[in-house]
């Protein structure tokens, strides 16, 4: 039969459900040759196969049981150490309707039975069945991989048609790899182009456009000396200035080295799979895609946004320091544990529902999401906002001196659009009213979270619970969640006794490892998420 099925596809087009499983296999091979093992996406994989099991199960060729083992065999063969190749199940038509068919739940029952770091994503909006998210909520408890993970239509949707992508092709999105965003056959996301740091641009305004860490070397704007700056909104001010100089600098080099692109890294096989190409006569690579478009991570919202309410109360308010003791305190690496405690306890923290930090968090994305669209139209090329770190959270640490957060020079910055690592404290509903707060409609990119939690909140009397806040926070404005369902008590173990947890896997950022295959630094960072027991 797989000689037959062989014999077959992808040279004539395929006719039955098993047949289409394995021509997909092949071109997504074919793919990865000329990509390498990069991020890539088998797009809305029960969308594409359902024709052929309804087909195939009316006529009495497929059963339930043999698509079961189809779709288990596929996970297998797409199986990877680096969980990249991503699908997709669930989500809505153009139309608004859910599109969840009995082939979605087939694919959650594989993830849950082979129990391995399969990617997998769900999307979801307010249409879709309580039954089918519940359902997809629990192979996440019970996997406990951190798959699937959660993209929601009502924010993602507005988010591709705010940057003129049609409503019926936004209606076709997926992510690669982790979160980042692709309309299957039609764009070239060219994800993860470039990085800006935002809490750099608040210390370059300490620093007069200088590095903290790298004193005399100057990296920024000079906004002129602190004592000028005799206003919060003066501050604020030169603050933006600082990012918006950095997303420029960023997007002329994304400019210069993706023109380079065009002539030096053709794609032929994408290129003939794209739509535009053909049509244009370019290849992908050489912006021929219908969509062609560059998505820029934007890192250290919930820092910046926590810097900026720490200074605004204590500097402005309280004046309790003025800019140039809080300068010196920052260079010199909070030398009193005492300050460094007050700075974190009693400045308002993003990740708690406190609107004024929430407010603060919101407009640093939104004045990101708007330096990005006057990139766009200065280099005449589309920029996209992709709140989301990868591990950078870790490299743009190191080079980062100590900020009024309370974080010290060199600790990782926050994941994503998550709080800092210990600093939401109020609960899992307060996190994720925080992080729904944010212009998710404006960065098509995904404003990215992963968040932890008890085990005990994926518990069988819970789940139901969960769904609801689920379904709540997306009618919220909530774009994507991650979840990681373990304790720190079991990682602390984990870290002393790695060979007593050799399958334990945990969401990392966008993508699932075993623990042990981590750095102590970044089995460090997790650990140090909230836990969170308590909604």
């Amino acid at each position: 039969k797989v000689i037959r099925i062989c014999s077959r596809v992808p040279e004539k087009p395929a006719e039955t459900f098993q047949e289409a499983v394995q021509a997909l296999l092949f071109a997504h091979i074919v793919n990865t040759w000329e990509d390498d093992v990069n991020a890539n996406s088998l797009g809305r994989l029960d969308q594409i196969l359902y024709p052929y099991y309804e087909r195939d199960v009316k006529n009495g060729v497929l059963t339930e049981e043999e698509a079961f083992e189809t779709v288990c065999c596929l996970w297998i063969k797409l199986y990877r150490d680096y969980d990249v190749q991503q699908s997709y199940v669930g989500g809505t038509d153009a139309e608004g309707r859910s599109m969840v068919n009995p082939l979605s739940y087939i694919m959650l029952d594989a993830t849950e039975a082979l129990d391995f770091v399969r990617c997998l994503s769900v999307r979801f909006s307010s249409a879709t069945e309580k039954a089918f998210l519940q359902r997809a909520l629990e192979v996440t408890a019970r996997v406990g991989k951190g798959v699937p993970f959660y993209f929601n239509d009502d924010v993602m949707i507005p988010a591709l048609e705010s940057k003129g992508i049609p409503h019926e092709d936004a209606c076709g999105y997926t992510q690669i790899g982790c979160v980042e965003t692709v309309i299957p056959g039609k764009s070239n996301p060219h994800a993860v182009s470039g990085q800006v740091n935002l809490l750099k641009a608040l210390e370059y305004v300490f620093c007069r456009g200088c590095r903290m860490l790298q004193p005399g070397l100057r990296a920024g704007l000079d906004t002129g000396p602190l004592e000028a700056l005799d206003t919060y909104e003066k501050f604020y001010a030169a603050v933006t200035e600082q990012m918006a100089r950095m997303f420029d600098l960023c997007c002329s080099k994304i400019k210069k080295f993706s023109d380079a692109d065009c002539v030096n890294a053709p794609a032929p096989y994408k290129s003939l799979l794209t739509e535009g190409c053909l049509g244009k006569g370019l290849d992908i690579n050489a912006r021929g895609a219908l969509y062609d478009y560059y998505q820029v991570c934007v890192c250290g919202v919930p820092n910046l946004a926590d810097s900026l309410n720490a200074v605004k109360k204590f500097v402005y308010e309280d004046k309790r320091y003025t800019l140039s003791q809080l300068a010196d305190i920052l260079r010199a690496d909070f030398p009193d544990e005492a300050v460094r405690a007050e700075f974190i306890n009693k400045a308002p923290k993003f990740g708690n529902d406190i609107p004024e930090a929430d407010r603060l968090a919101a407009a640093v994305t939104d004045a990101a999401c708007d330096m990005l669209e006057e990139c766009s139209e200065k280099y005449g090329i589309s920029f996209h906002a992709q709140p989301f770190t990868f591990l950078w959270m870790i490299d743009h640490g190191h080079t980062t001196g100590a900020s009024p957060d309370g974080r010290c020079k060199g600790d990782p910055l926050a994941y994503s659009c998550s709080a800092m690592q210990g600093r939401d404290h109020s609960g899992l509903t307060a996190l994720l009213n925080s992080i729904s707060s944010l212009p998710a409609k404006k960065a098509p990119g995904t404003v990215s979270a992963i968040v932890e939690t008890d085990p005990k909140l994926f518990s069988e009397r819970n789940i139901g619970l969960m769904t609801d806040v689920l379904a709540a926070a997306g009618k919220n404005g909530l774009c994507n969640v991650q979840f990681n369902i373990v304790d720190a008590e079991t990682l602390i173990d984990a870290q002393k006794h790695p060979e007593h947890y050799n399958n334990l896997a945990v969401r990392v950022s966008g993508f699932s490892q075993k623990f042990n295959l981590l750095g102590a630094e970044l089995q460090d960072h997790i650990i140090g998420r909230t836990k969170h027991r308590c909604l």
